[in-house]
């Protein structure tokens, strides 16, 4: 599989994923042909990091998209040790995967994005919310990063996969108590740990990972939002106006609105190849800039404008 091929491109090529047509549809072609050939953790979590950032200007059909994104979650926890059944896509529920251990452990997944309590409605209440983003909902969820986190570790230590699901099926705060166990993972393990370099236990952004984040992966509407929020926080759909004016400044596809300001906050979750700090805090409906970070992006920025103005002359 070329490694420029990513399941945006999929979707883009198949038009719509669909469960029509059983084992010929759309969708099974994209798990057997294509998901299929993942088989480490962060291969999955590169390309869900791809979607992410794509899904807010994507001409396709967004909603095939959304479809790819719980595919690849499902796909996440099957390489993981979990036997998964990819449930149809038109579940009144919402659930999008269940997740298996042996014959005593059943999770019922529901991988969605979206970016307010309306699109969430409908999601079973005993169901794991995977979302791209931390949001207010009031009820409990999952981040796709942090999971992503959880499952990479698995991984490197070799664990079980029994013997963690047990915190999945608890019904309270998924961020925290997956944050707390992995704590204790790391004071476990820390030495095996330590023997393994593509696992990175750096927590604080330095201005060179900063500066190549920004400038060389991330595409435009993510920093948009960063560079919006440096002269303050805004809510929703100030913001969204505020980045479809950098948008066109650098010709460039707008933003579709607010419910695209889900799926940039979780191209923003950079946690894969370690623990790092947010850049961008959302309280309620308002955004805002982290202060720890707020003059290295202003630099940034300035050095972005320069650029610009360079290439325009």
């Amino acid at each position: 599989m070329p490694a420029q091929i990513a399941s945006v491109d999929v979707v883009r090529i198949l038009g719509k994923l669909s469960d029509e047509g059983g084992e010929h549809s759309s969708r099974s072609r994209f798990i057997r042909e294509f998901l299929s050939k993942y088989k480490t953790p962060e291969m999955v979590i590169s390309d869900i990091d791809g979607l992410l950032e794509a899904y807010p200007t994507f001409k396709g059909d967004s909603e095939s998209l959304g479809r790819a994104f719980a595919d690849l979650v499902n796909r996440l926890a099957e390489i993981s040790g979990f036997s998964v059944d990819y449930v149809k896509y038109s579940g009144r529920e919402k659930i999008t995967g269940i997740w298996k251990v042996g014959e005593d452990i059943q999770i019922r997944v529901a991988a969605i994005i979206c970016a307010s309590f309306e699109e969430a409605k409908g999601v079973a209440r005993n169901a794991l919310l995977i979302l791209p983003e931390a949001i207010d909902l009031g009820r409990p969820f999952v981040t796709v990063g942090r999971l992503g986190m959880l499952f990479a570790m698995i991984e490197q230590i070799e664990l079980p996969v029994s013997s963690v699901a047990s915190i999945l099926v608890t019904d309270d705060d998924y961020d925290k108590r997956i944050s707390s166990f992995m704590e204790l993972m790391l004071l476990a393990f820390k030495k095996e740990l330590a023997r393994k370099p593509q696992v990175s236990l750096q927590k604080e952004w330095t201005k060179e990972e900063l500066e190549d984040f920004i400038m060389n992966r991330l595409k435009l509407p993510t920093v948009g939002m960063l560079f919006s929020l440096l002269d303050s926080p805004m809510v929703g759909d100030d913001l969204v106006g505020k980045i479809n004016e950098f948008l066109e400044m650098n010709e460039s596809e707008l933003v579709k609105g607010p419910m695209a300001l889900g799926a940039i906050m979780g191209a923003l979750s950079k946690h894969y190849s370690g623990i790092k700090e947010e850049l961008v805090v959302r309280e309620g409906k308002r955004y805002r800039l982290a202060d720890k970070y707020r003059a290295i992006i202003s630099e940034i920025r300035a050095g972005f404008e320069r650029a610009l103005q360079t290439n325009t002359r």
